[in-house]
């Protein structure tokens, strides 16, 4: 098996056929491409360009939502009236455009692996596949003039995936901002564990160490995944950088669709000191249509998996995110409600119908 590069990427231009060693070791052993590993990363181009262009590319508004170089700051503070800060906001840092492997699901497809740099778009990682020096003091001097803003999420495209200097900068510039009181909390979103364990360095825990409170957000979505040497590189990020690792899993047609599958996973992450955190419904792109579940199967997957769980397992929260409403959206706990599932209200009051 060979990675077929941009010759089965997306329409937009994007999310290129890379598959690293580890991974095709992995997608050999779990069924191939049709196997719950190989689906997420070796491209079906009929299947992803079959609704090609229906349907918007940015469906959650970040790049107009991009209020620093790369910092999409959507879910915004808010002061009281004599100035003091009434509740937090966070900000997603979108710091790269590259990852060690392609998850064909990317809802960020539209610029993520993306061949050539392109002047004239919105989002910085776009422009560029990297942040400049200037580009990355704009961002900090951002946090520092706005002290309602006190979690940063780091994401990207891999940050973890970057090149040892430029992520030497992100963080001690980040670690800057924590010991002088303008940042709290910093989060890493990240896959390279899973796609490559054996590209997280040394360093990488050393740097991550200096974060106070370091959290990683680890995205896995099968129990396979959960390889000797991915549970090795986790075992050392606690250990060695004080990181405490949540994970995030996308629920995927073909992949993870079956109860006993997640139960699995949320549990073997439990007994690894993993703490599950999300399980998000498919992001409404085009080139993924193909791995979403029917919101009242992923309903009915929900409502059984649920009672199955431990407490400790049960800290995962199934979430689901329309295009135009505001935040993830959880849904109630299997059996203990009765809701109605025909939509959800979202953070700002706007009813959405699940479809």
């Amino acid at each position: 098996m060979h990675p077929r590069g941009a010759a089965v990427a997306n329409p937009e231009g994007a999310l290129p056929e890379i598959v690293s060693p580890h991974l095709l070791r992995l997608i050999e052993k779990t069924g191939g491409a049709e196997g719950p590993i190989g689906r997420q990363f070796i491209a079906q181009p009929e299947a992803e360009k079959k609704h090609a262009g229906i349907g918007p590319s940015d469906p959650f508004d970040e790049d107009r939502n991009e209020a620093a170089p790369g910092l999409v700051y959507k879910y915004r503070g808010r002061f009281k009236p004599d100035g003091t800060v009434d509740y937090y906001g966070r900000g997603l840092w979108t710091v790269a455009r590259h990852c060690a492997s392609y998850c064909r699901f990317c809802f960020r497809g539209r610029e993520i692996g993306a061949a050539k740099d392109d002047p004239g778009a919105k989002a910085a990682i776009r422009r560029s596949a990297f942040l400049s020096d200037r580009e990355l003091e704009t961002v900090f001097t951002f946090i520092k003039e706005h002290p309602e803003l006190n979690e940063i999420i780091v994401s990207g495209g891999d940050p973890l995936f970057a090149p040892e200097a430029y992520f030497t900068k992100i963080v001690s510039g980040l670690a800057d901002l924590q010991a002088r009181g303008h940042l709290d909390i910093v989060r890493f979103g990240t896959r390279l564990p899973v796609q490559n364990p054996s590209l997280v360095r040394d360093w990488h825990y050393a740097y991550i160490g200096r974060i106070k409170n370091p959290y990683i957000l680890l995205h896995v979505n099968h129990p396979a995944e959960l390889a000797p040497a991915t549970l090795a590189v986790l075992y050392r990020l606690r250990r060695e950088s004080s990181a405490v690792i949540l994970s995030q899993t996308v629920l995927l047609q073909g992949v993870n669709d079956q109860v006993e599958v997640l139960q699995e996973l949320f549990n073997r992450l439990a007994i690894e000191g993993i703490r599950p955190y999300y399980l998000f419904q498919n992001d409404p792109v085009y080139w993924a249509k193909h791995f979403t579940v029917p919101t009242k199967d992923a309903l009915n997957i929900w409502s059984e998996l649920r009672p199955r769980l431990s407490g400790l397992a049960a800290t995962v929260k199934f979430t689901i995110e329309k295009e135009g409403a505001l935040g993830k959206i959880p849904v109630p706990e299997a059996g203990a409600w009765d809701f109605d599932d025909s939509g959800f209200r979202d953070f700002s009051g706007k009813w959405t119908a699940n479809l």
